[in-house]
C-alpha cells in the first residue's frame, strides 16, 4: 500500500433501496448484522420461491421449480451480482489508495471517487424499469400473467419483485463492471499517473489494478456459469425440459464475447500506459548517459566523464527495465486464459449433448 488508506465509497443502488425498503434497519436488529443487501436479496427470493410458488402449487398451479428445475440456478446469481457489487467496489477503492492517486494526481483526483456516476446509474436502473413493465404491459399483459401462472399472487413477481429486487443487482453489476474494465483504464491514461518504478513486484504499482480486472472477469465467468445452467441444466442433471434454442446460444455466446473483449480492452489498456512510460523513461536515460560519455557510439574510443553519474544512471536504468509492462504476472495470465475459455467450451459441448 501506498499509505494512502480507501479514500472511494461507491454509492450503491442495492444499498440505498435496501434501506428504503428497510432493511438496513432490520440488519441492525438481528442478533449479527447482516448485510442490508444480502438481506434484502435472500428475503425476496424467499418471498418468491417459497411462498408465492410454493402457495400457487398447493392451489392448483405448478412450483417454477418443479416446471424448469434449472431455474434453481436463479438464487445464486442474485447473490453472487449481490456479492460482486459489493466486492467490486470494495477492491476499487482499495485499487485507487494503493497506487496513491490523491497523492499523484494534483489536478483532479475527484474523477476516481465514483466507478459510475450516481445519476448516470440511477438514469439507467430507471430505463431498464420502464423497460420492464413496458414489456409486462406491451407482450405479457395482466391477464396473460395470471394465466400462465395460476394466480393473482404472480402479480408480485411481475410487478415487483423483478422490477425492484432482481433488476437492480443486474444493472448494478453490469455498470460497475463495466467501470473497471473500460472506465478506469482510460481515467488512469488521462490522468498521467506514471509508473511507480520501485514497486517490490515490479508491476509499476498498479498490481492493484491487475488483481482488481482479473477477480471482476472471474465474477462475470461465474454469472455465464450460472447462465449455462439454466440454459442447459435439462442437458446438465438429465431432466428433460424445453432444449435451448438459438436464441439462449446467440444470447450466451454474445455475453461470452463481451466478456473476452472487457478483460482484454482493460489489460490492453493498461499495458499500453505502462509500455509507453516505461519506454519514455528508458529514453530519457539514454539521453542522460549521452551527456557523460564522449563519442558515446563507438565503445573503443568512448570516453566516461562522469563515473558517479554514470552508475546512477545505470541504477536507476536497471530498475526501470524490471518493470512489467502488464499488471499481471504469468500465474494470472494462466488463470484468466482457463476462465475465458471454460465457459465457451462448456456451452459447446452441452449444445453437442443435447
Amino acid at each position: 500500500m501506498s499509505g494512502d488508506e480507501p479514500w472511494v465509497r461507491e454509492p450503491l443502488l442495492v444499498e440505498n433501496l435496501a434501506a428504503l425498503f428497510g432493511f438496513e434497519a432490520l440488519s441492525r436488529k438481528l442478533p449479527r448484522e447482516v448485510y442490508p443487501p444480502y438481506l434484502f436479496a435472500m428475503t425476496f427470493l424467499f418471498v418468491d420461491l417459497g411462498l408465492i410458488n410454493t402457495y400457487l402449487h398447493l392451489t392448483g398451479g405448478t412450483h417454477i421449480l418443479v416446471d424448469s428445475p434449472n431455474i434453481v440456478a436463479g438464487p445464486p446469481a442474485v447473490l453472487l451480482a449481490a456479492f460482486g457489487i459489493r466486492y467490486i467496489s470494495e477492491k476499487y477503492a482499495e485499487a485507487v489508495a494503493d497506487i496513491g492517486i490523491r497523492e499523484r494526481v494534483g489536478d483532479d483526483p475527484t474523477q476516481f471517487e465514483r466507478i459510475v456516476p450516481w445519476r448516470t446509474k440511477v438514469a439507467i436502473y430507471a430505463v431498464a424499469v420502464v423497460v420492464l413493465y413496458a414489456n409486462i404491459f406491451a407482450n405479457v399483459g395482466i391477464e396473460g400473467a395470471i394465466r400462465a401462472d395460476g394466480g393473482t399472487l404472480e402479480l408480485i413477481n411481475w410487478l415487483f419483485i423483478f422490477e425492484f429486487v432482481y433488476l437492480p443487482f443486474v444493472v448494478e453489476f453490469g455498470l460497475i463492471y463495466y467501470g473497471v474494465h473500460f472506465l478506469l483504464p482510460r481515467r488512469v491514461e488521462r490522468a498521467d499517473i506514471g509508473l511507480f518504478f520501485y514497486d517490490p513486484l515490479d508491476m509499476g504499482g498498479f498490481a492493484a489494478v491487475g488483481q482488481l480486472l482479473k477477480r471482476s472477469y472471474y465474477l462475470y465467468t461465474g454469472g455465464l456459469l450460472l447462465f449455462v445452467v439454466i440454459v442447459y441444466g435439462g442437458v446438465i442433471f438429465s431432466f428433460g425440459g424445453t432444449p435451448a434454442g438459438l436464441f439462449e446460444a446467440v444470447f450466451f455466446s454474445a455475453a461470452w464475447i463481451v466478456g473476452v473483449a472487457s478483460i482484454g480492452h482493460s489489460m490492453y489498456t493498461m499495458h499500453r500506459i505502462m509500455s509507453t512510460e516505461k519506454n519514455a523513461r528508458i529514453r530519457e536515460l539514454r539521453d542522460e548517459m549521452r551527456e557523460v560519455i564522449e563519442n558515446p557510439y563507438e565503445i573503443n574510443a568512448s570516453t566516461v566523464t562522469d563515473e558517479e553519474r554514470l552508475g546512477d544512471i545505470r541504477r536507476r536504468l536497471e530498475q526501470v527495465r524490471g518493470t512489467r509492462v502488464y499488471p499481471a504476472t504469468f500465474t494470472m495470465w494462466s488463470q484468466i486464459a482457463v476462465s475465458v475459455l471454460l465457459p465457451q467450451a462448456l456451452q459447446l459441448a452441452l449444445q453437442a449433448a443435447g
